[in-house]
C-alpha cells in the first residue's frame, strides 16, 4: 500500500483511542513511513462529515485554513 500524501510506504500500525466511554481501545490504522500520514477508517469518515480538505489534497507541510472575516485575518496576525 502506498501512502495517498507523499506515495511513500505505508505500514500497519495500531493507534490507542483513550475517549473511548468503555475504556482504552486499540484501533488498526495505516501510517506512512514517509511522511506520518495515518490512513484510518473513523478518521476518514470524520474528515468527509467535517468537510474538511484531506491531507492527500494540500501540499507537504501545508494544512487548510478558512478565514471567513477581517476580524479573523486580524486574530490569525496578531
Amino acid at each position: 500500500m502506498s501512502c495517498s500524501r507523499c506515495s511513500g510506504c505505508m505500514v500497519e500500525d495500531f493507534l490507542l483511542d483513550m475517549e473511548d466511554s468503555s475504556g482504552p481501545m486499540w484501533l488498526h490504522a495505516w501510517r506512512c513511513m514517509n511522511c506520518g500520514n495515518v490512513a484510518e477508517s473513523v478518521l476518514e469518515q470524520n474528515r468527509q462529515t467535517q468537510g474538511a480538505v484531506s491531507s492527500s489534497k494540500l501540499p507537504m507541510g501545508k494544512r487548510a485554513v478558512q478565514l471567513t472575516s477581517a476580524e479573523n485575518i486580524a486574530n490569525w496576525a496578531a
